[in-house]
């Protein structure tokens, strides 16, 4: 809720917000903390990185949003009035990241996926928990539209600009299984079919697994990437994800707010979508792809290192009050 009251009552609460957050974000840090651990302490982490990868990507991911498709498309679409002003701010993002990356010198497939990774939030494996946490349990369907967004649109655009030419970036594009599962999801919310209760269970016990190995395999492919240069490439796409989408969100929030198009809790859940830290699963399709660069993997790195003071504080300047 909002903030109001005394000086020192406020103070307080900001206080308690800003450690609510840090309390809601830490077991994802956590937890990638733990696979990077993984990955420098034990001798068979490089032999069990692929196949823990292809658990999450061919498994565990598509079944999650399998089930979030269906849910959205059962709630009647909930939550989509956001995306134009998301997609304006995603694709300036990506416009922005791939000149960067061209600029470093990328071949076009990497500098595609960091142009993905800088538009891409973490909104899967944290941003749902983390937003519904701050703003309630209305939030869920917003921030799950963007997810779809995301991974539909987002994706494939980011795809087919790394493919070389339109027909090998589409070709790409359709070898990602995470769009198809969304979109099968919404095929089946709206054929209004039902599954075998043993079924349903066993896709949500799936689904549950999906944000502890994730982050898990994120560490290790952290901990196990080979030594390289450094270079000012991670940084500037840090600094996109998480200074320049945020700014462009607010801008487009800020100006729906006053043609009434959004509401206030709408371009909240917009602001915070934006500020998230990079989406785990990029430096996995990476991977997948053959495609990994460096810059992807320390963009995430230090995306989500940073996230942990930026996002309680900009909880704190939009006005988020636990």
């Amino acid at each position: 809720m909002l903030g109001g009251g005394t000086r020192g009552a406020c103070n307080h609460r900001d206080t308690g917000g800003m450690l609510a957050v840090l309390g809601l974000c830490l077991p994802f840090f956590l937890l990638i903390g733990l696979g990077h651990a993984v990955g420098r302490r034990s001798a068979w982490a490089p032999q069990a990185l692929p196949g823990l990868n292809s658990v999450v990507m061919l498994f565990t991911l598509p079944a999650l949003l399998l089930l979030m498709g269906r849910d959205w498309a059962r709630q009647g679409f909930e939550g989509a009035a956001l995306l134009p002003v998301y997609a304006l701010a995603s694709m300036g993002v990506v416009a922005s990241a791939w000149a960067l990356a061209g600029r470093a010198g990328l071949a076009p497939r990497p500098r595609g996926l960091a142009a993905l990774i800088a538009a891409f939030p973490n909104t899967g494996f944290m941003g749902l928990p983390l937003i519904a946490g701050l703003l309630g349990p209305s939030a869920a369907a917003p921030v799950g539209a963007t997810i779809v967004f995301d991974l539909v649109l987002t994706t494939t655009v980011c795809l087919v600009l790394g493919g070389g030419t339109p027909v090998q970036g589409l070709r790409l594009a359709a070898r990602n299984p995470l769009p198809w599962s969304v979109l099968a999801g919404m095929v089946w919310g709206l054929s209004g079919w039902g599954l075998p209760a043993p079924i349903e269970r066993s896709l949500a016990l799936l689904a549950q697994a999906t944000t502890p190995l994730a982050l898990m395999c994120l560490g290790l492919a952290l901990a196990l990437q080979a030594p390289a240069p450094r270079s000012p490439l991670a940084g500037q796409l840090t600094a996109v994800k998480l200074v320049l989408h945020p700014l462009l969100a607010w801008l487009g929030g800020q100006w729906a707010l006053a043609q009434g198009w959004m509401s206030a809790q709408a371009a909240a859940v917009l602001v915070l979508a934006c500020a998230l830290p990079s989406a785990a699963n990029v430096a996995l399709l990476a991977q997948r792809l053959d495609a990994d660069d460096p810059a992807v993997s320390r963009t995430i790195l230090g995306s989500t290192a940073l996230a942990v003071l930026t996002l309680p504080l900009l909880a704190w300047a939009l006005g988020v009050r636990l």
